[in-house]
């Protein structure tokens, strides 16, 4: 079984300079979690006039299908890793 990445690593490098930047998404992940269900919670009386108004059956649907294929992916980007390199700088980012 995959599991979700633990730590991000982003690099930042320019002609002078550089720093590395580590976050610990294991500690980052809940209180992003308890906020997006802060903000659910919040806009859940509009989204529900708006289904009152607008009456559309079946529109919870899409919603609940791609959940798992959002968790799958979140799964998979351990080992994800992007380096941009431009004129300025770099950009270096990884998942473990």
């Amino acid at each position: 079984m995959k599991w979700p990445p633990y730590l991000l690593k982003i690099r930042f490098r320019n002609h002078r300079r550089g720093f590395a930047l580590w976050l610990p998404l294991f500690l980052i992940g809940p209180v992003v979690l308890v906020f997006l269900l802060a903000i659910v919670l919040i806009l859940l009386p509009f989204a529900l006039l708006a289904m009152l108004f607008s009456w559309r059956v079946g529109w919870w649907r899409p919603m609940l299908f791609s959940m798992p294929a959002i968790l799958r992916l979140l799964c998979h980007l351990p080992g994800l890793k992007v380096d941009v390199e431009g004129k300025e700088g770099r950009v270096y980012i990884a998942f473990f």
